[in-house]
């Protein structure tokens, strides 16, 4: 009876569920800068989904994954990207690169 549900969630390629709270920036929700940067978290799992720009604490904002898929598709890209890496790219429709994040005591 349940199957169903099963594999409507095995479809959803990101480790975390759809309703997980992910970090962004206000600029991104608001459509003023695209999603340049996102971060998979090593320490908690998190993810982050900002833009290339200058942003401060008073920028951020706190969105469900899935709300992020709907702003960007190409998120799903990187939705197998294990954590501790990050990806980028200059701009929409570029090819995203993924490589792995320094350490805070690498930097």
């Amino acid at each position: 009876m349940f199957g169903i549900f099963k594999k409507k969630e095995l479809d959803w390629p990101f480790d975390q569920p759809k309703n997980c709270a992910v970090f962004t920036i206000r600029q991104v929700l608001d459509g003023e800068h695209p999603i340049q940067v996102i971060y998979h978290d090593l320490e908690d799992d998190g993810w982050q989904f900002v833009s290339n720009i200058e942003y401060t604490t008073d920028d951020a904002q706190l969105v469900g994954l899935e709300e992020i898929t709907k702003i960007d598709p190409t998120v799903f890209e990187v939705a197998k990207m294990e954590p501790g890496y990050h990806a980028w790219r200059n701009s929409v429709g570029e090819k995203w690169n993924i490589v792995k994040t320094p350490d805070e005591s690498e930097e």
